[in-house]
């Protein structure tokens, strides 16, 4: 479905470009959680940052980050090097709970991630890019690299407790729906493989042009407004529509648009209704349906 017809492809590119340059700079960073991965120098305590910062992002933001504060602080500077060579000691009894994950996931997550991370070293991978490849070689698509990775990871889980599939740590890792649209690991791997800037580019094998958009709380509901989709449920369906949208726009980088117009709910700058000091001035009114029914409206009323 496109918003407003009547509106050419030129026309709508334009409203966006707009947005993104309005929104796509370092100021804005820290209302992200990316930001966490700008802490640090190393590519690899990016990715290994990133990874724990995107899929530990479920809750309100003052939790999330308050618990990656008692992840990251006793790693230092060299989070990866600290892992890999100290294990999870030092949080035993002292890093506690997260929401649906009870201190023991947490720990049995961390030591897996460990012998993921030592068993790429000795092929000479510094990366997980590799395991976010199909189980199978004649599979494609985005869902099918997540669902590698999941499988890949759930084994060294598997070698280190057979019955490791609690409820905490199967929804850490993203098991059990075939359906999801895996916001969490879409977050991650865009930040890994999109080559402009906030995002890193660290992975080379994966196109920008395989990625879907991250349906967060904000995605979903702006996508409705501007009538990208009709869809309700926030599923796999959904994130390729959208990402299906903007692929018309920026075939070879469909996610281009995904942080700026994540910062228009983030920054609060979008209400879902009319309010006129944020609604006149923004860059997507004459392509957002709630403005359109309010000018409509006002039109109506004055003739």
């Amino acid at each position: 479905m496109k918003p407003h017809p009547r509106r050419s492809d030129q026309e709508l590119k334009k409203s966006f470009d707009q947005l993104y340059l309005s929104y796509t700079k370092p100021e804005f960073l820290d209302s992200d959680p990316l930001f966490l991965c700008y802490l640090y120098d190393s590519p690899e305590d990016k990715e290994l940052v990133g990874l724990l910062s995107a899929l530990f992002a479920y809750g309100n933001v003052t939790a999330i980050r308050g618990f990656l504060s008692r992840l990251l602080e006793p790693m230092g500077k060299h989070p990866k090097r600290y892992l890999l060579s100290q294990g999870t000691k030092i949080w035993k009894s002292k890093l506690g709970a997260y929401r649906f994950q009870k201190e023991k996931d947490i720990l049995l997550f961390l030591q897996a991630l460990r012998l993921a991370y030592l068993e790429l070293e000795k092929k000479g991978e510094r990366f997980l890019e590799s395991w976010f490849s199909p189980v199978h070689k004649e599979e494609s698509g985005l869902e099918k690299r997540i669902t590698g990775f999941q499988s890949r990871f759930s084994q060294i889980l598997s070698s280190l407790d057979p019955n490791w599939r609690t409820y905490g740590l199967g929804f850490l890792i993203g098991m059990g729906n075939p359906k999801s649209a895996h916001k969490r690991y879409c977050m991650f791997l865009r930040w890994m493989v999109r080559k402009d800037a906030p995002d890193l580019g660290l992975y080379k094998s994966i196109s920008a042009s395989e990625l879907l958009f991250p349906l967060d709380t904000h995605i979903n509901r702006l996508a409705n407004i501007l009538g990208v989709t009709n869809r309700k449920t926030s599923d796999l369906k959904k994130s390729r529509e959208i990402t299906d949208f903007f692929q018309r726009f920026y075939p070879k980088d469909p996610l281009r648009m995904d942080f700026a117009l994540c910062r228009l709910g983030i920054l609060r700058k979008c209400k879902s209704q009319y309010v006129r000091e944020l609604c006149e001035s923004c860059e997507l009114n004459t392509v957002c349906m709630v403005y359109a029914k309010k000018r409509l409206k006002l039109t109506k009323t004055s003739s």
